[in-house]
């Protein structure tokens, strides 16, 4: 084969791997979440497929010795994942160059295997060590002509036993290696432009959703929410009682750490199906979806009693201080203008009663809590 036939052919195999490692990054969530067991074998499947792939269309140097980019496969899984993932990416294309056969099979399973070492190196524990957190695109590049330049070491033999002098193994060896490095390096930063785009997003999406001082889901989720709720649903409105007198005794800015550790200590509480928001100001609200009717009754007055104990130490506010919630505890259904209704009216109710305590309307037995009450009204 000719030079510029050698050259296309590589081209075109570059290309399947940005492809591939395009679709694969697809499956993506992200740096910070957790994935599922389906997805990371979807993922893994795809890889090796991808690998499978690339040595269908390999580029044939010499008789018996073999190139192609299912090195950069390898080494992307050992990056992110460490040594076991990239040997398990490593396995697979390994068995299937040794059915391939040639002068090149066994040295080329080496390099596999040193791909897969090479390139975990770093990963897991070692990433605390700083000379590993570097992410400029020339480290990267000096880091993957050292690992090719290593993994390919074993052409040399291959080289011999197909009978070729080192002469002609040297300039080759030092192409590969340059374009292994390229192709690594242009395939992470196409991984790297997808999880920078998860990134943004979920930014974006907290910008949208969250409230940026507390932590808590705002208005614009609840009313969101409000519509997907599955039942049965109760909503919980809560207000911080005399929130002025706290900011007009300790600063707008204890008061700012009180609605914090009041978010955060709901938010520990409640279950991961439940959400916590602010509505404005001093106003909040949790839906509990779904809960059950009596153990709602429970929940509520626990959150009550957690605001009271808890939230005064974790803002700072010191002594004797205590901050405390009045609520209203209403069934979700219908529209959503008439569930607040309904909640306003309890809250009146709760306040006109002495605060620190959780008003309802669904039927129940007055229950007594301490320093505070679950009361039924209306």
């Amino acid at each position: 084969m000719n030079a510029l036939g050698i050259l296309n052919d590589l081209v075109v195999n570059l290309a399947l791997l940005i492809a591939g490692v395009t679709f694969i990054t697809l499956t993506s969530q992200g740096q910070e979440t957790r994935e599922s067991a389906v997805r990371l074998l979807l993922r893994y499947s795809s890889t090796v497929f991808l690998g499978l792939f690339l040595m269908t269309h390999s580029v044939g140097l010499v008789p018996g010795l073999l190139f192609d980019f299912r090195g950069v496969v390898i080494a992307l899984a050992a990056r992110r994942y460490g040594l076991v993932a990239g040997l398990l990416v490593a396995v697979p294309l390994a068995l299937y160059r040794l059915s391939l056969g040639g002068a090149g099979a066994w040295p080329g399973v080496t390099s596999l295997l040193l791909v897969a070492l090479l390139a975990s190196v770093g990963t897991g524990l070692a990433r605390r060590i700083p000379r590993y957190q570097e992410d400029t695109v020339a480290h990267r590049a000096w880091t993957a002509l050292v690992l090719f330049g290593i993994a390919h070491i074993p052409f040399f033999p291959a080289f011999f036993l197909a009978g070729k002098p080192v002469v002609q193994t040297l300039p080759i060896y030092l192409t590969l290696t340059v374009l292994s490095a390229l192709g690594l390096v242009a395939a992470h930063l196409v991984k790297q432009s997808r999880l920078q785009s998860l990134a943004q997003t979920e930014q974006l999406k907290q910008l949208v959703f969250v409230d940026s001082l507390t932590g808590a889901l705002n208005r614009r989720r609840f009313d969101e929410d409000f519509r997907r709720t599955e039942q049965p649903a109760f909503v919980l409105m809560l207000d911080l009682d005399q929130f002025k007198q706290i900011n007009d005794t300790f600063g707008h800015e204890r008061g700012d750490s009180v609605l914090r550790a009041l978010v955060r200590t709901l938010q520990e509480t409640v279950r991961s199906t439940d959400g916590v928001y602010r509505l404005g100001g001093e106003e909040f609200a949790v839906l509990l979806s779904p809960c059950d009717e009596m153990a709602v009754m429970r929940v509520a007055e626990g959150l009550r009693r957690r605001v009271q104990d808890l939230v005064a130490a974790r803002a700072g506010l010191g002594g004797e201080q205590q901050v405390t919630v009045s609520g209203r505890l209403v069934r979700l259904e219908g529209e959503k203008r008439d569930v607040l209704r309904s909640a306003d009216t309890l809250l009146y109710q709760a306040k006109s009663a002495g605060r620190n305590r959780i008003m309802t309307n669904i039927p129940l037995r007055p229950v007594a809590t301490g320093s505070g009450t679950l009361s039924a009204a209306g």
